[in-house]
């Protein structure tokens, strides 16, 4: 018996999961917690999770000025940081909220500055703008050369206007094996930093050096994959729990003669009488096509596979004739069930990704459906 709903896949979140990993990490690193919520919090949702930490976590990071508008309109009144120095134009809103924002060029500096002075003018007690000096140490996307940091840091110093609250860099390689050019950035950043007050905060560690890098803690840390229970590499010092299960529905059981193609292209034939069952997810839902006649789904406790080209709004599996397997039943892509496991490492695998990848790309006809207790 199965109960039907509109719903063609949901994507079940485990708050008390995230909290107990952030609890996790904070606890093993000893340091602050600035907890990654950008790309809607990896998919996971970003302002349940910003609910579900806001007394966990230190400090709340997005990437852009608009994830950052949409935590503080959900009444997210924790301090937030942009990542990313911003454009220019996005000073009015930084200003306003009292965002914390990374700083790497002086026209933003600039442009921080002057619309400082005009919400200045009705305030008895203006308070600084709160920046954070991106550092480049070797990644050489974003940030200011570690060679001209000092410097840089020395000229805004003496700027009133501004409060250099934080100092930071992004490690290219901490995820890998061979950890020596993280150490080479630390090195860079910690030379870069010298004269920097104690009281700034300095961070450089994401969920991979956060887990496996001491050196790179420094006052805070910054984990976003690993808040959701996942591993970034294949080092395991502390456990954490996988926070999603993304399931869907069955939509069609047929049998199909042999010789007879699947799906766009009929890239799969089958070579006697198969049993086969529809499933109403894709890659418009965000469910790799690259899974296309090399994925697996659970079906009663069962791996399935993937056979012929998934399409944008649905997938074929094939079953085992004896496979009992009705209309309604529960199909898990990402998950458990009985003793089988899919992780969000496997599929990123196959799809020849990373598990960043996956779990950002869960559309959003995806429901989110939040556990938010254990009882």
């Amino acid at each position: 018996m199965y109960i039907f709903t509109d719903i063609r896949s949901e994507l079940e979140v485990d708050l008390i999961a995230i909290r107990r990993n952030a609890h996790a990490i904070k606890t093993y690193t000893g340091k602050e917690l600035i907890a990654v919520v950008k790309a809607d919090a990896y998919g996971h949702g970003a302002i349940a999770v910003a609910n579900t930490l806001k007394y966990t976590a230190d400090m709340f990071a997005v990437a852009t000025v608009e994830e950052a508008i949409e935590l503080r309109e959900a009444r997210i009144d924790n301090r937030i940081f942009i990542l990313f120095t911003p454009y220019p134009y996005y000073a009015e809103s930084i200003v306003q909220n009292h965002f914390i924002t990374a700083v790497d060029n002086w026209p933003v500096i600039k442009m921080l500055r002057d619309m400082k002075k005009i919400f200045d003018i009705a305030k008895e007690n203006p308070s600084r703008v709160r920046v954070h000096v991106d550092i480049n140490t070797g990644m050489n996307r974003s940030g200011i050369h570690y060679n001209d940091a000092a410097r840089y840091i020395n000229e805004l110093k003496i700027k009133p206007d501004f409060e250099i609250h934080g100092v930071f860099t992004h490690l290219a390689t901490a995820d890998e094996v061979d950890k020596s050019f993280s150490y080479l950035q630390l090195e860079r950043f910690s030379s870069a930093i010298e004269n920097v007050p104690n009281s700034t905060i300095k961070h450089a560690a994401n969920s991979a050096a956060a887990l496996v890098i001491p050196e790179s803690h420094y006052d805070a840390v910054r984990p976003g994959l690993s808040l959701y229970g996942i591993y970034p590499g294949n080092e395991k010092p502390i456990p954490l729990e996988p926070a999603i299960t993304w399931k869907s529905r069955v939509s069609w059981v047929e049998n199909i003669e042999a010789g007879e193609g699947v799906s766009y292209g009929l890239t799969y034939k089958v070579t006697s009488r198969t049993r086969v069952a529809g499933i109403q997810v894709g890659y418009g839902d965000g469910y790799p096509r690259a899974l296309s006649n090399r994925g697996d789904v659970l079906i009663g406790g069962n791996r399935r596979p993937i056979i012929g080209r998934i399409c944008m709004d649905l997938m074929v599996v094939k079953l085992e004739q004896n496979d009992d397997v009705l209309i309604g039943e529960e199909v898990v892509l990402i998950g458990k069930q009985g003793d089988e496991e899919i992780s969000v490492n496997e599929i990123a695998e196959k799809a020849d990704t990373i598990p960043y990848e996956i779990l950002t790309r869960i559309g959003k006809r995806v429901k989110r459906i939040y556990k938010e207790s254990d009882f």
